[in-house]
């Protein structure tokens, strides 16, 4: 499986935005009643504009999205998401490798925040070595060295 990581262009809008709404509907709809696509659209334009997006590729086909900002000294991984048909297929951990990679070429840290709802995930985070320092009342904070 050949799993790279490419800055988004303009033209990937439209598709990490379906993406977003793949990836997240059944936990936003969990977590806080139905899915608004006004309101998500909302809250999806400045985090494509407000942070470095990139799109994680398996065999050149988009499967994935990172957002990636920064907080403090640290690298912030604001959202990681894969489809949900790729999911549980190792291209996650790629694309956080990918993160934690360029987090230590630059001698910084990565923190990244969880909702507490999303389990899995958490625990995808925990087995790459990140560990919890925080919580909010809807989320967990985790950093890796």
């Amino acid at each position: 499986m050949g799993i790279t990581v490419r800055p988004a262009t303009e033209a990937d809008h439209d598709w990490l935005f379906l993406l977003h709404e793949d990836a997240h509907k059944e936990l936003v709809e969990a977590a806080y009643g139905p899915w608004d696509p006004e309101q998500q659209g909302r809250f999806f334009a400045p985090l494509v504009g407000d942070h470095d997006v990139h799109v994680i590729e398996q065999d050149a086909k988009p499967v994935g999205g990172l957002y990636l900002g920064a907080r403090g000294n640290d690298l912030w991984l604001e959202l990681i998401e894969v489809r949900p048909e790729y999911q549980n297929e190792g291209i996650g951990s790629a694309g956080l490798r990918w993160v934690l990679g360029e987090a230590a070429k630059a001698h910084r840290g990565t923190l990244l925040q969880v909702h507490k709802m999303n389990t899995s995930a958490r625990r995808l985070y925990e087995r790459l070595g990140f560990v919890r320092f925080e919580d909010t009342e809807t989320h967990h904070l985790l950093r890796h060295a």
